[in-house]
């Protein structure tokens, strides 16, 4: 909790002043800026960034593009108008409202595009990476389950499932490293709205069926935060349904694009 507190108020203040950033070099300020804040944790009081760490999925929009820095396996999914399904207009030509105020649409279809990969110990590239370091990876125990990172053969110690983090510096040696995979996207006119969530919404749903869930709310113009709750109430039903009173960490964002310039 305490790292990724940390990396919270860092990471946008530390991307805002960074040179790169200013000369619009977008994606190597991301990277700089994530292995800066891993590096600075050992120097925090009341961190101990040994043991305990956090993903880090972050995003940008400048204009019509939109820039993803991502650390571990949290996601960041787009929601891409594929059906039907302008915003209501009335006569004035602005989008009809419901009466709380927020913008209705007409019974759109979505499709979900992933914009980030889940950065997991047995994906290709991390794996070869994390065993090249002596580090050594167990596969998944069942489907749907992670593979993990170990410092030891007999899979005894430590056991970190994903192979980027901040924080985690017991597995720093063996190949889990900090820098992020920064990549950048051209919004279209029918990118509608954005997910970005932690592994305990993806762990039980694909990304398809968070945008369902998000798009059946924000169809009925029930607005982005309502969308979110029902979404994080979705997966923890989930983790009940398979894994009884333990579920991992469920966080969530839901921004409807167009909203950010209005």
């Amino acid at each position: 909790e305490f790292v990724a507190q940390y990396a919270l108020h860092e990471v946008p203040k530390r991307l805002e002043q960074h040179e790169q950033f200013k000369k619009g070099n977008i994606q190597q300020a991301f990277k700089d800026v994530f292995i800066g804040v891993d590096n600075d944790l050992e120097g925090e009081d009341g961190i101990e960034p040994l043991y305990s760490g956090c993903t880090a999925c972050v995003a940008l929009v400048r204009g019509k593009e939109i820039y993803l820095s991502n650390a571990g396996d949290s996601r960041a999914v787009l929601a891409c108008r594929s059906g039907p399904g302008d915003k209501i207009h009335g006569d004035d030509g602005d989008g009809a409202t419901n009466n709380d105020g927020k913008n209705a649409h007409n019974d759109c279809t979505y499709t979900a595009l992933d914009l980030t990969v889940d950065q997991n110990p047995d994906s290709p590239g991390e794996q070869e990476r994390i065993e090249k370091m002596g580090g050594f990876v167990s596969p998944p125990p069942e489907e749907g389950l992670s593979a993990r990172v170990w410092l030891d053969s007999g899979f005894s110690q430590i056991g970190l499932a994903m192979s980027r983090s901040l924080g985690d510096h017991a597995v720093k040696t063996v190949g889990v490293i900090a820098e992020p995979v920064a990549t950048k996207y051209e919004l279209r006119e029918e990118d509608d709205f954005l997910i970005i969530a932690t592994d305990g919404v993806w762990e039980f749903l694909s990304s398809q069926e968070a945008v369902d869930i998000v798009s059946n709310d924000l169809n009925k113009g029930k607005g982005s935060s309502l969308a979110c709750q029902h979404l994080i109430e979705a997966a923890a039903a989930k983790w009940h349904q398979h894994e009884g009173d333990y579920r991992d960490d469920i966080t969530a964002l839901v921004i409807q694009l167009k909203e950010l310039w209005e």
